[in-house]
């Protein structure tokens, strides 16, 4: 289908993935510009807001992120001042999450996540064939995450 100049099948792949690497990359760049946050801290803050009041225990595993990853979002976000970090009391070793007003006026102003293109092609999509790309970005991801044992951070 996409051969290029007879690159094997695992060449095609890298260079697709460092594609969408780049492409995800530079988006993150203009949300920062933009916005003043970075693509995962805007992801993390959507989560934030689905959850709350959240862990940050459950939202590193709702979200796929590594715990020294989240810390630094989380410090960047509350520097911000779009979400607040407070101890449970029933657990002091827990802390927990919650977006602030400001947060929420973030979100309501902040762009998707995804590149318009992409939100717009995939909008045109027939449902069956959204699902199609989710499915096999889904089975990218796991194939990927299953050589270092675990969803969240690897550090290549």
């Amino acid at each position: 289908m996409h051969m290029q100049n007879n690159l094997t099948v695992e060449e095609q792949v890298i260079v697709a993935l460092r594609r969408i690497t780049r492409a995800a990359d530079i988006h993150s760049h203009l949300l920062q510009r933009e916005f003043g946050v970075t693509g995962p801290q805007l992801s993390t803050l959507r989560v934030i807001r689905r959850m709350q009041p959240v862990s940050t225990g459950a939202l590193a595993r709702a979200a796929f992120i590594g715990y020294a990853t989240l810390t630094g979002i989380l410090d960047r976000l509350e520097e911000h001042g779009y979400v607040t970090r407070t101890r449970d009391p029933g657990d002091r070793r827990t802390v927990i999450l919650n977006m602030t007003k400001q947060g929420e006026r973030l979100l309501s102003s902040a762009p998707s996540m995804l590149q318009s293109r992409l939100r717009e092609g995939l909008a045109r999509m027939p449902t069956s064939e959204q699902a199609a790309v989710l499915d096999t970005l889904l089975q990218v991801a796991t194939l990927m995450e299953a050589e270092n044992g675990k969803g969240g951070d690897s550090e290549d």
